[in-house]
């Protein structure tokens, strides 16, 4: 139901108040926006939702604030990265929180798995995402879109409880709850480089500090004017004033001041001068890779989510940043190499872990 009046109010406070978790999605708009302009908050306990019109009734999100700021109320999101932005913003608790699509990605599933498609592994069931790039800001509501919302919020429920059992039958559990709390300290630094980036311009631009730091100024003016990134200054464009040494786009560009353009020029004159001199053994990245390709299959995790290229090339830096990782990937492929344990094939054997 939509909450449009006090007694839907109260009827949710009632139902919600001794539930110790809420099913959560939210419908918002960004595309020609910096923050994302929310539009509807959905809740929900795998039976009764209930429906927030924040865009129409913008008062209500306290009732959600006030709902959610218990630390013993579970929030069960999907792909929640953005959700969870949106919450942060809001000054709304989202801890603690389980990320269906994270845990998918530790049971053999794609990280990125979208909601439909886990619906379809964990419940079954096919559900319609027609609306999924519907104009959120448009009113009134059709009946059609609150029987997505509806859907969007219905399985989560039945899916985090399939998962939960699964994770811990496979002492996975842990693992699950160290990265969702990398996952928000992330988000909280907003931290985490476009692909492209690290893509068209290799690891030893993209960890430079002066990279970071042009990067912050971009992100900071899009801040204050409410504008996405690459309304003030395009991707691509960086990527091509680095590889071409030649910062027309900064100069004629009509959101920064004098001084910033200053700063951005002197940053990509520094980023320029930058030998890209290949730093990494090729044998090692093939190693890595194929060592990655077999703990994925044993412990039935996406391998993308073990390590990416790009951490492979770094990996002696980074091994150590997160504890699941190391003990069953960085430590073990180390001790392998050096001879410190023995390599055994049969050892990793995969397991199916995904709930019939």
């Amino acid at each position: 139901m939509i909450i449009n009046n006090q007694k839907k109010i109260d009827l949710f406070k009632k139902y919600f108040v001794k539930k110790n978790f809420v099913c959560v999605d939210t419908e918002f708009e960004r595309k020609k926006t910096y923050y994302s302009q929310l539009s509807i908050i959905t809740i929900s306990d795998g039976r009764k939702f209930f429906i927030f019109d924040i865009l129409q009734y913008p008062s209500h999100i306290k009732i959600v604030k006030d709902l959610l700021k218990s630390k013993k109320k579970l929030k069960i999101v999907h792909g929640g990265s953005q959700d969870i932005e949106i919450f942060i913003n809001h000054k709304i608790n989202i801890e603690p929180f389980f990320d269906t699509q994270i845990a998918a990605g530790f049971l053999g599933l794609d990280k990125n798995i979208s909601y439909a498609n886990t619906v379809n592994k964990f419940c079954k069931k096919k559900i319609d995402k027609s609306h999924q790039n519907t104009n959120w800001l448009k009113r009134p509501i059709t009946k059609s879109q609150i029987n997505y919302l509806k859907k969007d919020v219905l399985y989560l429920k039945k899916i985090h409880t399939l998962q939960i059992k699964t994770l811990k039958k496979f002492k996975k559990l842990d693992f699950v709850k160290e990265e969702f709390n990398l996952f928000l300290k992330n988000i909280k630094k907003n931290k985490g480089i476009n692909a492209k980036f690290k893509k068209k311009l290799g690891f030893q631009i993209y960890k430079k500090k002066e990279f970071t730091n042009f990067l912050k100024i971009r992100d900071n003016k899009s801040k204050i004017k409410n504008l996405p990134k690459n309304w003030i200054l395009k991707d691509d464009d960086i990527i091509l004033m680095i590889k071409k040494k030649k910062f027309d786009f900064i100069k004629k560009n009509k959101f920064f001041s004098g001084e910033e353009k200053k700063d951005l020029i002197k940053f990509l004159k520094k980023i320029s001068k930058t030998k890209l001199s290949k730093n990494y053994n090729e044998i090692e990245i093939k190693c890595l890779e194929f060592f990655r390709y077999l703990v994925s299959k044993k412990y039935s995790i996406d391998a993308n989510l073990i390590a990416s290229r790009y951490d492979f090339q770094n990996y002696k830096n980074i091994k150590k940043n997160s504890k699941w990782r190391y003990k069953i990937y960085y430590s073990l492929y180390e001790k392998i190499i050096k001879g410190k344990k023995k390599f055994i094939l049969e050892n990793f054997k995969p397991l199916s872990q995904i709930p019939d």
